[in-house]
C-alpha cells in the first residue's frame, strides 16, 4: 500500500489540510508515509506534481457530480449536490484555504481553475433558469439577474470555508453551509418553491424554515 500513488496522495492531502501546502515539503510527506524521499520522488518528482494530482482529483470529482446534476435541477437534486460540494471542499480543504497561494505558485493550475470556475457558474445559471421555467423561481426583472446571482452563489459556495476560518469558526458545519446557500436563493422563490422546500425539510435533515 505504501508503494502506491494513491497512498502518497492521501498522506500529502492530510498534511496540506493540516499545515497548509506551503509549509509541507517532500520530506514531511515521506516521513508521514513511512517511505524514503527517494521512493516518493520515484512517483512524484516534485511537490508541484502532487499538488497538481490532488487538484485534478478535486476537479474530476466536482465535474462528475455536476454532469450528473445537469439532468435535473429539482430542489432535492440541488440539496444533494450542495451536500456533495461541501464534502468535496472539506476533503480538499487546503485548496479552498490556500487558493491564491496555489494559483500564484502554479500557473498551469490557475489556467485550469479559471476554466473550471466559468463552467461551474454556467451550470449554476442553468439551474436557476430551469427553475424559472418550472415556476419555482420568479421571472427575471432584469436581463443579467440570474447571471449575477450565479456569480454570487459560486462566490459564496467556493469561499465559504475560507470565510469561516477568517471569522474564527473552525468547525465546518454542513448544516450552516446548506442554510447559507439556500438563503441566497430564497428571495427569488415563488410560493410553489417555498412549499417544495418545506416538504424537502420535512423529508430530510435540511434545516431552513
Amino acid at each position: 500500500m505504501k508503494h502506491t500513488k494513491p497512498y502518497i496522495l492521501d498522506r500529502a492531502l492530510k498534511l496540506f489540510n493540516t499545515n497548509g501546502f506551503v509549509n509541507v515539503r517532500l520530506q514531511h510527506i515521506a516521513d508521514i508515509g513511512g517511505i524514503s524521499v527517494g521512493h516518493l520522488a520515484y512517483h512524484f518528482k516534485h511537490k508541484d506534481c502532487i499538488v497538481e494530482a490532488l487538484y485534478n482529483q478535486l476537479k474530476e470529482a466536482q465535474e462528475t457530480s455536476l454532469y450528473e446534476f445537469r439532468m435535473a435541477h429539482l430542489f432535492e437534486d440541488i440539496n444533494r449536490q450542495l451536500r456533495h460540494v461541501f464534502q468535496c471542499q472539506k476533503k480538499y480543504l487546503f485548496f479552498y484555504l490556500d487558493t491564491l497561494e496555489v494559483l500564484r505558485a502554479y500557473p498551469f493550475i490557475k489556467e485550469k481553475h479559471q476554466q473550471h470556475i466559468a463552467w461551474q457558474i454556467q451550470q449554476i445559471e442553468w439551474m436557476f433558469n430551469f427553475n424559472v421555467d418550472r415556476n419555482t423561481f420568479q421571472p427575471a426583472i432584469r436581463v443579467e439577474q440570474y447571471n449575477q446571482l450565479a456569480w454570487l452563489f459560486w462566490l459564496t459556495m467556493d469561499n465559504w470555508m475560507y470565510a469561516r476560518q477568517i471569522k474564527g469558526r473552525d468547525h465546518l458545519n454542513e448544516d450552516d453551509f446548506m442554510s447559507d446557500l439556500w438563503s441566497l436563493m430564497s428571495p427569488y422563490f415563488t410560493d410553489e418553491a417555498h412549499e417544495e422546500l418545506k416538504m424537502l425539510c420535512n423529508n430530510s435533515n435540511l434545516r431552513f424554515y
